[in-house]
């Protein structure tokens, strides 16, 4: 008996002391200031119970410590500070914020540290200004050919790959599906027409190693086996990303050093240009991996919830296909131009479809996390602060209390006269906002619309009577990304006669 009182009394007192170091001579104590929100620990007698069992369910903890603490509070979470901010005010300035306040790439570092390929690149090469220099209208106007050209050579009547590889009527799981596809069209778009003829299914494989859900579920294990100087799987397909880059990046640097400009839309000559300057501003020699760095951040981030939008449409498209909303979305797609050419004015004339893209996003946002970190104190309403040195989150859901019938899927509620996500802008943010608004916006709607545009040519899609009920496969408990089936959902492709 005087044992177990002992271990008790034990751990008591470390937990004592534990609230007192962290309160009176931690680095961060200056958390427990009263000019910044309450920083919540919970149970206080054990600290790290509540963090674990919080993220079984977040968005509940973060209502309920909403309702007791107020709407900005900051949580203590496996030895680091979050300020969770959901007040409205404070919402638009944190939208409104440079990236020298509060900084992603910061964050990234700080979350994913050396399991993320090319860690050392995050903070000092914001990918940002790169992705601004190549995704204007010219650049854009010629990846709707591409894009197109990738999806003709897939699936034309004649010859098309899938069709030679597949036969005529198929059994295939969606989302996987629009994944690889959606690479595909990255491959050619963000690195070269070589990579996306010659390496596409290399790409696809690769990028399953690399992939963001991943790296959020292993940066520890990752992290671990660099310090004991062991490779990661991330290590050994980062390298084969780079060996598979290389002949093009040689090529562009002859090209540069013989003053030899690109005749034609040469992505992977922007990016070693790009690359090369930015590391003799710096006085650093040219290095092949932050132009694999640059190609990889190019692609990933907005490729995820690409493929995923867009496999969620093609579903709700099949479930409406006989009712207004599947009329609609086919009277826009049937308008292309006379000539058959998409343009981007075409495509940005697809208003209604635009909707379904944002209805699909709503829909699936269940509760993602936006994360930054704070350069500096920043102000919020009520006379507080953001402490400098934490990170910043702000909860992403589907807001269902601003919308009329949410469980529906109703596109024109994005559409005016309605615009439902006016009563409240920052909290309704498919793209994001403001100074840390989606780069990649026009690009990813711009894609999406063409796969409606000509996989509605080209095949006809029919849900598996297996996956009728692939609605309650959905797991809506991700931090990063939309929700998605954890089963295959299985559709069935045939050509079009």
């Amino acid at each position: 008996m005087a044992w177990w009182f002992s271990l008790i009394l034990v751990y008591l007192i470390s937990v004592v002391i534990f609230h007192i170091y962290i309160r009176y001579l931690s680095t961060q104590r200056h958390n427990f200031n009263s000019k910044y929100p309450p920083v919540i620990i919970e149970p206080w007698y054990c600290p790290f119970l509540g963090s674990i069992l919080s993220m079984l369910d977040l968005e509940s903890s973060v209502n309920r410590w909403s309702t007791k603490y107020g709407d900005n509070f900051t949580l203590f979470m496996f030895g680091k500070y979050y300020t969770v901010i959901t007040n409205y005010v404070d919402l638009k300035k944190y939208y409104h914020a440079t990236e020298e306040m509060l900084s992603m790439s910061r964050a990234a570092s700080i979350m994913l540290g050396s399991s993320y390929p090319e860690s050392q690149y995050l903070i000092e090469y914001n990918v940002v200004p790169y992705l601004h220099s190549i995704l204007n209208s010219n650049h854009l106007s010629r990846m709707i050919s591409n894009t197109e050209m990738v999806i003709n050579d897939y699936f034309n009547k004649q010859n098309g790959q899938f069709w030679i590889e597949n036969s005529n009527e198929t059994k295939i799981d969606l989302f996987q599906f629009m994944y690889r596809l959606v690479v595909r069209m990255n491959s050619i778009n963000f690195i070269s027409s070589n990579i996306y003829k010659n390496h596409a299914e290399e790409v696809i494989d690769i990028f399953a190693s690399l992939t963001v859900e991943k790296d959020f579920l292993s940066p520890i294990i990752d992290g671990g086996k660099k310090l004991l100087k062991l490779k990661t799987k991330k290590d050994i397909a980062w390298e084969r990303w780079i060996s598979l880059l290389m002949p093009d990046i040689e090529r562009c640097l002859n090209m540069i050093e013989n003053h030899i400009e690109p005749t034609d839309f040469d992505i992977i000559y922007e990016n070693v240009k790009y690359s090369k300057e930015e590391l003799e501003k710096r006085g650093e020699l040219f290095t092949p991996r932050l132009v694999a760095y640059f190609a990889y951040m190019s692609i990933v981030p907005a490729q995820h919830n690409t493929y995923i939008s867009a496999s969620y449409i093609i579903l709700e498209w099949i479930r409406h296909e006989y009712d207004e909303i599947g009329q609609r979305i086919k009277n826009e797609i049937d308008n292309v131009p006379v000539n058959g050419k998409l343009t981007i004015e075409y495509l940005n004339s697809m208003e209604y479809v635009q909707g379904c893209i944002y209805e699909v996003i709503r829909l699936h946002t269940d509760f993602l996390l936006s994360l930054r970190h704070a350069g500096e104190d920043i102000p919020l309403s009520q006379d507080k602060f953001i402490p400098s040195g934490n990170l910043v989150v702000t909860p992403l859901t589907g807001a269902k209390d601003l919308y009329l019938n949410p469980m529906e899927f109703d596109p024109e509620r994005h559409l005016k006269p309605r615009e439902e996500m006016k009563a409240d802008p920052y909290r309704a943010l498919p793209f994001g906002r403001g100074r840390h608004a989606c780069v990649g916006e026009r690009y990813a709607k711009m894609q999406i619309k063409i796969l409606l545009v000509r996989l509605s040519k080209l095949c006809k899609m029919e849900l598996m009577s297996e996956s009728i009920n692939y609605e309650t496969t959905i797991n809506k408990k991700q931090l990063a990304g939309l929700s998605h089936p954890t089963k295959p959902v299985f559709i069935k492709i045939s050509k079009n006669v």
